[in-house]
């Protein structure tokens, strides 16, 4: 990081802060050229508050500063006003700025004008397992500022996180600010990926070459849905396939159930609690369209049938960035499973195409059969028979799922 021109740099026992603003390529590209605009009012936030708390800026690299502090509390409070600053200031166009950071606290050894040593590391490590709005401790600093805290600001135990490059695991705190998000996704740590699927209760017995060949969809298209009568497995045969998934989606695997959702308007707010996205005054599915942004993730939707005009929601989130995959369950009681995609359940008669595939069950109100539709080699395509599925267009040059 370039380092910037500032007075003598404090040694020994320091707090170091690192700042970056989270999706900054979105708000790029949501305001061109006003981009600079946002970046200088960010960078007077951040300055004012060093000046206020005491801090130096060590360095800065386009949206992310480096920053030093001779006192823990200083630090601490520091973040806490670029916080409040940031959440309550008026950008262009309504965008929303939001800063992960991560603060440190080590020995500060100099080489020149710059801080060498494994603690710079740290620090750097823990803000870059944040989520934007977050501000994380590690445990030095939260032990010398636990007791000394800003007014209106708690801390929350994170437990033990392994960061990248850091052979030691460290025990995470997350400082709550009054006011301000305090939930978050689960850390962008090495050791978990996030996620909120729930704990099996019983062991999952047989289905092996089907979640496989689930397995194996899933990682050729971006939409595969579970069709088949209700009381089939649909749901348990999912979730096995999402707890098999989880170490290839670093931004998480998340289930949402709609069952109990009866209201399409409500499915983004659902989807959006469900993964941790604070709204903040905004409508629900521009919150999940900016959080899920490039985002590697995985998402299940459970029991899509009743919310099927929602389809158009998955439609635009899979339009958000090119790694979200998303799984659908939907219960159909009678008839062949004709064209299970959520976004083009309207369509009697979907269009097909070289790279899309459609799968049939039978309407056995018990158990749907194991047929699935023939490909052109005229081979029997296999499919488990807990349910049928259908998948989207297999081109990664094209987000947009087609029937």
């Amino acid at each position: 990081m370039p380092t910037t021109a500032h007075p003598a740099l404090p040694t020994g026992t320091v707090t170091f802060l690192f700042t970056d603003i989270e999706g900054s390529t979105r708000i790029v590209q949501a305001l061109g050229d006003r981009y600079r605009e946002v970046l200088a009012q960010h960078h007077e936030l951040v300055r004012q508050a060093l000046a206020e708390h005491d801090g130096t800026e060590v360095g800065t690299d386009g949206d992310a500063f480096f920053a030093v502090f001779a006192s823990a509390t200083d630090a601490v409070a520091a973040a806490v006003a670029v916080q409040r600053g940031l959440a309550t200031h008026s950008w262009p166009d309504g965008v929303a700025v939001r800063v992960r950071m991560g603060l440190h606290t080590g020995e500060g050894r100099l080489s020149g004008d710059d801080y060498i040593g494994l603690d710079v590391h740290r620090a750097a490590r823990i803000a870059s397992a944040g989520h934007g709005g977050q501000i994380l401790l590690s445990a030095a600093t939260t032990g010398l500022v636990s007791a000394s805290l800003p007014n209106g600001v708690t801390l929350r135990d994170l437990g033990m996180h392994r960061l990248k490059d850091i052979e030691q695991p460290e025990h995470l705190s997350q400082l709550s600010v009054a006011g301000l998000p305090d939930r978050f996704p689960s850390l962008r740590a090495l050791d978990v990926r996030p996620t909120n699927l729930p704990s099996a209760m019983t062991s999952f017995i047989g289905r092996v070459a089907e979640i496989a060949e689930l397995h194996r969809l899933l990682g050729q298209t971006r939409l595969l849905t579970l069709t088949g009568p209700g009381g089939t497995g649909k749901t348990r045969l999912a979730l096995e396939v999402a707890r098999g998934a989880l170490d290839g989606f670093e931004d998480g695997v998340y289930f949402v159930p709609l069952d109990a959702v009866r209201d399409p308007g409500l499915v983004a707010s659902v989807v959006a609690q469900a993964i941790g996205v604070a709204e903040g005054g905004r409508a629900a599915d521009e919150a999940l369209l900016d959080e899920l942004a490039n985002k590697q993730l995985l998402l299940v939707l459970d029991n899509f049938e009743q919310v099927l005009p929602a389809g158009e929601l998955v439609e635009r989130l899979l339009g958000s960035g090119p790694d979200l995959r998303i799984l659908v369950t939907r219960s159909r009681s009678t008839g062949s499973c004709r064209s299970p995609s959520p976004t083009r359940a309207r369509r009697s008669r979907p269009r097909r195409s070289p790279s899309t595939r459609r799968w049939r069950c039978s309407s056995n109100a018990r158990e749907p059969s194991a047929r699935g539709s023939r490909s052109r080699t005229g081979t029997r395509q296999p499919w488990p028979r807990s349910a049928c599925a259908w998948t989207g267009s297999h081109s990664p040059s094209s987000s947009r799922p087609r029937g």
